[in-house]
C-alpha cells in the first residue's frame, strides 16, 4: 500500500509544473520545512537518484543525501520528502587532507550552500571522510566549517538545520573540538557503528558486534558528563553487517580468530573486516546453496551474528542487527533521552523484499511511541 501511494505522488509531481522555480503541486514544497523541534529519525542515503522512491516517508523525519558536487538532487525527491513532512540534507564529507587548506574550506561551504538554496533543501550534516582520524592541527579547521556554515545559513532561514556525524564516544578521538562544534549545530549525530572491540590473541583478531550496546551506552554517558546533554544528539544504527574471514572454528563457533596483517590494528574495522548490507545478509541466510549455522544472539552486545561456507569453502562469521536488536537499541536511545535515531544507510535494505526491509523501518519507529 505505501508503495502504491507514493507511486501516485511521484506521477502526480513529476506532470505538475506550477512554475520555472518550483516543480512540486504546491510552491511551499519547494521551501525549507518549517516544523521546528522534533524527535528525529534520520535515514541516510548514499543513491539519491536510485532508490528515492522505496523510502518509508511515514517513519523518517529527515533524509540525509549524500554529497556529489556533481550529482542534482531530483526534483522529485524534493517534492515528495516535503509534502510528508520530511526534511531533505545534504550528507556532504570534508576529505581530511584539505581541512588545513583555507581556500578549499571556504569553497567548500560555498558549495553547499549554494547547493543548498538551488536544490531547495533543508540543511547539512557534515562528516571527516575518514572520521577517525582528525589531527590536533586540523581540530580547529573543522570546527570552523561548521561555525561558517550555521553562521551564513541560520540568517538566510532559521528553520535550516546544520549538524555534525561525530565518533560513538570523545574519549575515543580526543582531537574533535566536541563543545565547540555542538554550539554550532542543530544536534549531534552519533556514529554508534563499526565500534565493537576486538580482542587480540595469538596475534589474530576476535570478530565481535558491529554496534555493542553496552559501549554505546558508555559513549553518551562520556557526552552527558562532558556538558553535551542527550537531547542534543541522534544515535546512529548499522543497517549493515561485518564478514569476518576466520581461520579457524565450525558453523557453531562463537568465536571467529581473524588473521591480521602485522600493521593492521584488530580496532580498525575496515582492516580486518568487509561491510555487508543487510539485503545481502538476509539473501545469503535465504540462499539454500550456502551453508549457515543460524542466527545466534550475543547477550552482551545485544545484537546478532552467524556463521556461514562461502562457495569457496571458506567459514564466515557475520555480525549485524536486526530487527529484534534494533528494538533493544530503540528503548535504549528512549533511556538515553536522545533526541532522536538514524540508519546507516538506507540503501544497504533490497527493496524487493518488502517485508524485511519495512520490518526495519518499523523497528525503528518504536522511538516515536
Amino acid at each position: 500500500m505505501k508503495q502504491i501511494i507514493l507511486f501516485i505522488l511521484f506521477i502526480i509531481f513529476f506532470n505538475i509544473v506550477k512554475s520555472n522555480q518550483c516543480n512540486c503541486i504546491l510552491n511551499e514544497y519547494c521551501k525549507p520545512l518549517g516544523v521546528g523541534e522534533r524527535t528525529e529519525f534520520i535515514g541516510f542515503s548514499d543513491n539519491s537518484t536510485g532508490n528515492y522512491l522505496n523510502y518509508d516517508y511515514y517513519s523518517i523525519t529527515t533524509i540525509g543525501v549524500y554529497y556529489d558536487a556533481n550529482i542534482s538532487i531530483p526534483k522529485e525527491f524534493v517534492c515528495i520528502s516535503h509534502a510528508n513532512g520530511v526534511r531533505l540534507v545534504w550528507w556532504a564529507k570534508i576529505p581530511n587532507q584539505q581541512l588545513s587548506n583555507e581556500t578549499f574550506r571556504n569553497q567548500f561551504i560555498d558549495k553547499i550552500i549554494e547547493s543548498i538554496q538551488k536544490e531547495n533543501m533543508d540543511g547539512v550534516i557534515y562528516e571527516l571522510d575518514d572520521p577517525n582520524s582528525l589531527t590536533s592541527e586540523n581540530s580547529d579547521f573543522f570546527t570552523e566549517i561548521i561555525e561558517k556554515t550555521f553562521k551564513i545559513l541560520k540568517p538566510i532561514n532559521w528553520n535550516y538545520q546544520i549538524s555534525s556525524k561525530l565518533p560513538f564516544s570523545p574519549n575515543i578521538d580526543l582531537n574533535y573540538n566536541y563543545l565547540g562544534i555542538s554550539y554550532f549545530v542543530d544536534y549531534l549525530v552519533v556514529m554508534d557503528y563499526n565500534i565493537g572491540s576486538r580482542v587480540t590473541r595469538d596475534g589474530n583478531c576476535l570478530a565481535g558486534s558491529n554496534s555493542p550496546n553496552p559501549m554505546i551506552e558508555q559513549g553518551i554517558k562520556n557526552f552527558t558528563s562532558m556538558g553535551i546533554p542527550g537531547e542534543r544528539m541522534v544515535l546512529t544504527y548499522p543497517w549493515f553487517g561485518l564478514d569476518f574471514i576466520c581461520v579457524n572454528g565450525s558453523l557453531s563457533s562463537e568465536d571467529c580468530f581473524v588473521e591480521k596483517d602485522e600493521d593492521d590494528n584488530c580496532n580498525d574495522i575496515k582492516t580486518i573486516a568487509n561491510q555487508i548490507s543487510y539485503g545481502e545478509i538476509i539473501k545469503i541466510l535465504n540462499d539454500n546453496n550456502i551453508t549457515n549455522g543460524g542466527i545466534n544472539w550475543n547477550s552482551n552486545s545485544k545484537s546478532v551474528f552467524f556463521n556461514y561456507y562461502d562457495y569457496q569453502g571458506i567459514l564466515h562469521q557475520i555480525h549485524f542487527d536486526n530487527p529484534k536488536s534494533l528494538f533493544i537499541k530503540v528503548f535504549l536511545t528512549k533511556r538515553l533521552r536522545a533526541k532522536g535515531i538514524a540508519a546507516q544507510t538506507m540503501d544497504n535494505l533490497d527493496f524487493t523484499d518488502l517485508v524485511n526491509s519495512y520490518n526495519m523501518y518499523d523497528t525503528m519507529a518504536y522511538f516515536f511511541m
